[in-house]
């Protein structure tokens, strides 16, 4: 088992449910995270996770990791998960060869990390549900439902509007949306509601409307620091731990630095945890760097003793 403190603020190599396995019960007061999305992108590992052939079997996954994930959040603590979603036949499936290929003008400009292969067992199993081609999954749903059905109190759904949102698309509107997910694990949890708030005091509402700033590095799939700041200030103390299973670039890390709260990352490629101690140590952009010059004292950490100033909210 880990000793915590050896390994705060510090991105590690593993894979997701082997790390969770290793980390003590009701340790973390906030899991964040945005795992890979079913059939979305290649990582280069054998045991990644996205590249399932049936969409179950992708939300099986993610249900026995969260589940793992659970034991270790504190019993006032609160996950939140972004996932997006799948449409049946999807360009990005297409075969390594052909109109959309590998040497095709569309892949050089859109496929950078797009996995070439899996596409037709994908589809066929899609087709043995009854969803032909075209059709949208609705993987996101699919995951908060079985989430919800493994002890998960689903307590919002928050639609996360991307206004730069582009696709080829002329027989549907643009998909210009992802969603997350707000779960907790009893009825009482810690909410810092003044971080959900506008700048006029009102409660912030569950559209949110997000372009964030661009990030240059390699790694192919970011959520933006803004989205993900006023979850991370709302659900986590200054005292608690944030956890991220799938750290990806680091985006969690570099704002909780930000804001003096410390944090679990792990990521199953090594590529991934190079770039993102890169980017939490010395940041890569300038926004980047900017939010990591004001990273303030961090409080101690006090895993076995209860907190005794707690913000409730139901």
């Amino acid at each position: 088992m880990f000793d915590i403190k050896e390994i705060l603020d510090l991105p590690q190599q593993s894979d997701a449910l082997e790390f969770i396995q290793q980390l003590p019960s009701e340790c973390v007061s906030s899991v964040i995270t945005s795992p890979p999305y079913f059939g979305q992108r290649d990582y280069g590992h054998p045991a990644q996770i996205g590249l399932e052939y049936t969409a179950q079997e992708y939300v099986n996954k993610l249900v026995r990791i969260f589940r793992e994930a659970r034991r270790v959040l504190t019993n006032n603590g609160t996950f939140w998960l972004n996932i997006g979603d799948y449409y049946v036949g999807a360009t990005s499936q297409h075969k390594a060869s052909g109109s959309q290929g590998k040497t095709s003008r569309y892949s050089h400009k859109h496929m950078n990390g797009i996995p070439t292969t899996g596409r037709y067992i994908r589809n066929k199993t899609f087709y043995q549900l009854g969803l032909p081609m075209k059709s949208l999954v609705g993987i996101p749903w699919k995951v908060a439902f079985a989430l919800q059905s493994d002890g998960w109190i689903l307590r919002s759904d928050i639609i996360w509007y991307q206004p730069s949102s582009s696709e080829s698309v002329k027989d549907r509107p643009t998909h210009a949306h992802e969603y997350i997910f707000m779960f907790s694990k009893s009825q009482k949890y810690y909410y810092d509601r003044s971080k959900m708030l506008t700048e006029t005091g009102a409660n912030k509402q569950s559209v949110w409307k997000v372009t964030g700033t661009p990030f240059t590095g390699t790694h192919c799939a970011t959520f933006p620091p803004e989205l993900i700041e006023p979850i991370i200030l709302t659900s986590c103390p200054p005292d608690g731990i944030v956890f991220d299973p799938f750290g990806g670039s680091g985006t969690v890390g570099v704002v909780c630095k930000q804001h003096g709260r410390h944090f679990l990352i792990c990521d199953i490629s090594q590529e991934n945890v190079d770039l993102s101690i890169k980017r939490i140590s010395e940041g890569i952009t300038n926004n980047d760097k900017i939010r990591l010059s004001k990273n303030p004292k961090l409080q101690p950490v006090l895993i076995s003793e209860k907190r005794k100033k707690k913000r409730y909210q139901t």
